[in-house]
């Protein structure tokens, strides 16, 4: 769509890529229906809803309510979603699909030692080694982790480093914010770089039959790295497949507030602004201190 191009470069290509995606999906659906996509009737809108919502989640249908509200904004034209009509109908979608939302298995230290030591003595094992610990340590999402450069890194005294984490999707600006690497884990990054032959640029690369390539990892290989490892470690299968490009985030942020740590220094480390959300990547840990304390 020719009119989002306005927003290159104001925001994300991820949020970018969203927009036209769940754009697209509405004016298909408006399409098949005979409605009008652009402007579209506040009614239109709730039909929508009320047809994606048996296999849509929730945040999906926010997540495209926003889409549709940001085209109409562009476009001039007056925005549809803030009509009641619109609001009754994602409450109703938000009833017939209440669930728990699905989160990542949280790749503690524990787990994250058993995942390291899995790894084989070749390029991509040191490659492994180095992103499960630098994920842990640094507490970042996959997008950040994989968006780490060797001149975003510091060096410390007592060998363990510092490194700037940029680009958060809830710091548009790219501000960045540090992230703690310890000396063990710095060790483990060392390993890579020098087998990998990296001087400058992506930390994280993909591996070719050369040798580590030119460009950064996909964001979405950190998960499917995680769940190979997992299942060469001996993990379950159930266990594998629960993992995610976040499950560091978490595994770090459980093993925090199991060692007493408070909820906003935990913010603070991996760069939350939602009190929410990491309460519940650590509510598990509270509840395991309840079964403890009724034994």
């Amino acid at each position: 769509m020719a009119t989002l191009h306005r927003l290159d470069g104001a925001y994300s290509e991820n949020t970018l890529r969203s927009y036209r995606a769940d754009f697209r999906i509405f004016e298909a659906w408006c399409r098949s229906n005979d409605l009008a996509a652009l402007p579209a009737a506040p009614a239109t809108i709730a039909a929508f809803l009320d047809s994606a919502s048996p296999t849509a989640a929730p945040s999906t249908l926010r997540r495209r309510l926003v889409s549709i509200a940001k085209i109409h904004r562009l476009f001039k034209l007056p925005t549809p979603t803030e009509d009641e009509e619109v609001r009754i109908a994602l409450r109703r979608a938000e009833r017939c699909r209440h669930r728990r939302p699905a989160q990542a298995l949280g790749l503690t230290a524990e787990r994250r030692d058993q995942l390291i030591a899995a790894c084989a003595d070749d390029l991509a094992g040191f490659r492994d080694r180095a992103l499960v610990a630098i994920g842990y340590d640094t507490l970042c999402r996959r997008s950040e982790l994989v968006a780490l450069r060797i001149e975003d890194l510091k060096r410390l005294p007592d060998g363990a480093m510092l490194a700037i984490v940029r680009r958060a999707k809830n710091d548009p600006f790219g501000n960045g914010r540090e992230g703690y690497i310890s000396k063990r884990s710095a060790a483990l990054l060392d390993a890579w770089l020098e087998a990998a032959a990296i001087h400058e640029g992506w930390i994280f690369r993909r591996i070719l039959w050369n040798g580590a390539g030119p460009s950064a990892l996909h964001p979405h290989s950190v998960g499917r790295i995680l769940k190979q490892r997992a299942l060469a470690a001996g993990l379950s299968p159930a266990e594998a497949e629960a993992l995610s490009g976040h499950s560091m985030r978490v595994g770090a942020a459980q093993d925090m507030m199991a060692a007493g740590m408070g909820l906003l220094p935990i913010m603070k480390c991996g760069g939350w602004k939602s009190a929410n959300v990491v309460a519940r990547y650590v509510q598990e840990v509270d509840i395991m201190r309840l079964a403890a304390m009724r034994r």
